[in-house]
């Protein structure tokens, strides 16, 4: 990976109060990808829906930008932000609330302000060699039940503190004011804005991701719980997962166990709300196998159950995927098969994926 490195000594007062900063180094990183998707609708499906074809690209280009150093006080110092552009976040707000935060360091402890930086199980670690969340998005206007980010808070502004345990691994804390991803004032004036600050109630969440001195394996464990939004539900949101993988030469396992309740998982909807809140258990497995250095294929398959009692089935998602190091640029291409989309009987789909990606 490639990097712009632009290093600057200030030895100025600020503000007129004489606080000065040492040597600080600002880093610009991004990366882009570009993938195809062309996903078909089977069973139970309206009308219009019956044998409808998708086709489309996908879109992701992100700039990251970061400066380090030291505080007069011997702590040191991280800040940065991000500019990414998904395909659909053009004009919205969410292009500007990416990877944005400042971190406090003392030693092996890190206080962390800001969004979308924290550790947090936004993962699928049993997706191995493919990309992307293991379920089909999409099909009859509903995302698919497998858990994803399983209502984590780390897109909401908010602090946390990370604790490097050596030989161990890295335990979290992290506390949102309000659960809306990217909800924060316009400017640090407007602080007191009824419709940015506190909006949706409050959330927080405990994590760990390690791998208790162990080469070749990765553990992670989380937990979070959100206030009730008024007038929504009767169920505080929370979720959990547990997941892990385990590389041994040119074989990699991985299993992962999520859970979530009061939310509207799988449903694309706020229907759920009212009656109190689903609740929905994942639980998925992979198999990845490194050919040689370049080639890799994978497998995975996953299964949400619910306990709505509208979506009472069973959704299955399998997986099957290739990838292949060009260097400077990755290619993956994978099929994935749903069954029983966002636990809706006979609601089955197919989708094809390709994606080159690179860093710079």
């Amino acid at each position: 990976m490639k990097k712009q490195l632009l290093t600057t000594a200030l030895v100025s007062s600020i503000l007129g109060f004489g606080i000065t900063s040492a040597v600080a180094q600002t880093t610009v990183t991004g990366n882009l990808d570009l993938s195809y998707s062309a996903t078909t609708h089977e069973g139970n499906a309206t009308a219009t829906q019956k044998g409808l074809n998708t086709r489309g690209f996908g879109k992701e280009s992100q700039i990251n930008i970061s400066n380090k150093g030291k505080l007069n006080n011997g702590m040191d110092y991280v800040a940065g932000f991000s500019f990414e552009v998904d395909g659909i976040d053009t004009g919205s707000a969410g292009m500007w609330n990416e990877n944005t935060y400042l971190d406090l360091i003392s030693g092996n402890t890190t206080i962390t302000i800001g969004a979308d930086h924290i550790q947090n199980p936004d993962r699928n670690v049993t997706n191995l060699v493919g990309f992307g969340y293991l379920g089909i998005d999409g099909i009859n206007n509903v995302i698919s039940s497998y858990s994803k980010h399983i209502n984590t808070n780390y897109g909401a502004y908010g602090i946390g503190v990370v604790q490097t345990i050596p030989g161990f691994g890295k335990v979290s804390a992290n506390y949102t004011p309000d659960q809306t991803g990217g909800a924060a004032s316009n400017d640090v004036l407007n602080g007191l804005q009824s419709t940015q600050i506190d909006a949706n109630e409050s959330m927080w969440e405990v994590g760990f991701k390690g791998d208790f001195g162990v080469k070749g394996l990765d553990i992670g464990a989380f937990y979070n719980r959100a206030d009730r939004i008024p007038s929504a539900t009767n169920t505080d949101p929370r979720g959990m997962r547990i997941d892990g993988s385990y590389n041994f030469g040119n074989i990699t396992i991985a299993a992962d166990y999520a859970r979530v309740d009061g939310i509207a998982t799988g449903t694309g909807t706020t229907a759920a709300y009212s009656a109190g809140g689903n609740e929905h258990k994942s639980k998925s497995v992979g198999l990845g196998y490194a050919i040689n250095k370049d080639l890799s294929v994978g497998y995975a398959y996953g299964k949400t159950s619910s306990n709505n009692s509208s979506n009472p089935a069973d959704e299955k998602n399998n997986v099957f995927a290739i990838g292949y190091n060009l260097g400077p640029v990755t290619a993956q291409v994978q099929y994935k098969k749903v069954e029983n989309h966002a636990n809706t009987t006979d609601l089955d789909g197919e989708q094809f994926s390709a994606k080159l990606s690179t860093k710079f």
